[in-house]
């Protein structure tokens, strides 16, 4: 057997090891194993799988506290109906707060 036979037998070896050493993590094409480094790729990574959930809060705040905001400067204000204004709006708050809430049941109910 020569040198360079030696060689290729160490490396197939090598890989067959290394393959045993991974383990689940190869058969797994979802998700790739973390490289451990924390570079640049883990950060992408990472950042487009909170992606969806990064908005949420402002997403409910919004529908919430807008339309009561709205009644009271665009209603109250103008036609100085104090309370009106903004009980209306806090009823469509909460009802366009209940929508929010189902879109985004639905939305990543689909994903899983």
């Amino acid at each position: 057997m020569s040198a360079s036979d030696d060689h290729r037998a160490d490396s197939g070896r090598r890989d067959a090891s290394a393959a045993a050493d991974r383990g689940d993590r190869s058969t797994n094409k979802d998700s790739p194993p973390p490289s451990g480094s924390g570079g640049l790729e883990d950060w992408v990574t990472a950042l487009r799988e909170m992606a969806p959930y990064l908005d949420l809060g402002w997403r409910l705040a919004g529908a919430a506290a807008g339309p009561p905001l709205l009644g009271y400067f665009l209603v109250d204000l103008w036609f100085g109906t104090l309370p009106w204004g903004v009980l209306t709006g806090c009823v469509l708050g909460l009802a366009a707060a209940g929508l929010q809430l189902k879109k985004l049941q639905d939305e990543f109910g689909r994903s899983e």
